[in-house]
């Protein structure tokens, strides 16, 4: 919830202060592992996020994504298993992005995660970390830099207590600027 609050919070400030402020958003999907008190899991990844492209950070902007990741099982054909289990989370992370020949691009991310981990069906705990990003992809904006980048990444999440939850993924991504 504090998450939120700071994300609007610099939001609202930016809106007011400087025009230039643009609003991204996005999502990926891919695969990946993850874990708590557990051995790892094959599982399947996604993401939704928001990113504040705002002059209050000249070169690293706040992004603010809500991670999902789940059992294989739970979207394969004639499973019966009754729990799959997953994890579920909120990060921040401060995204920087260097372009080569104008298109292609390497996108980096460092920030906080808080992990909901579910890995057991009397499992439910909220754990706090990090996470970590990296992308590479195509700008197919143009100098109004209003429009769509595609590319693939990889992130990885870990926290620091009670059940340890973690996850890595390997992913598609779309981003798309207003």
């Amino acid at each position: 919830m504090k998450v939120k609050i700071i994300f609007v919070f610099l939001l609202l400030i930016s809106s007011i202060n400087y025009s230039q402020t643009t609003l991204s958003v996005g999502g990926y999907l891919g695969g990946g592992q993850f874990n708590g008190n557990s051995v790892s899991v094959g599982g399947f990844t996604s993401s939704l996020f928001c990113e504040l492209n705002t002059p209050l950070f000249e070169e690293v902007f706040p992004r603010l994504s809500f991670i999902f990741t789940k059992d294989f099982n739970a979207i394969l054909p004639n499973s019966t298993q009754t729990y799959n289990p997953f994890i579920l989370g909120v990060t921040l992370k401060g995204v920087t992005t260097q372009y080569f020949d104008g298109k292609i691009f390497l996108e980096e991310g460092v920030g906080f995660a808080a992990l909901n981990d579910q890995t057991f069906s009397d499992t439910d705990v909220w754990d706090y970390g990090v996470v970590i990003s990296l992308s590479v992809g195509f700008d197919l904006r143009n100098f109004d830099l209003k429009g769509f980048k595609l590319g693939a990444g990889a992130e990885y999440g870990m926290t620091f207590f009670d059940t340890l939850p973690k996850y890595s993924s390997l992913h598609l991504f779309v981003h798309y600027t207003f």
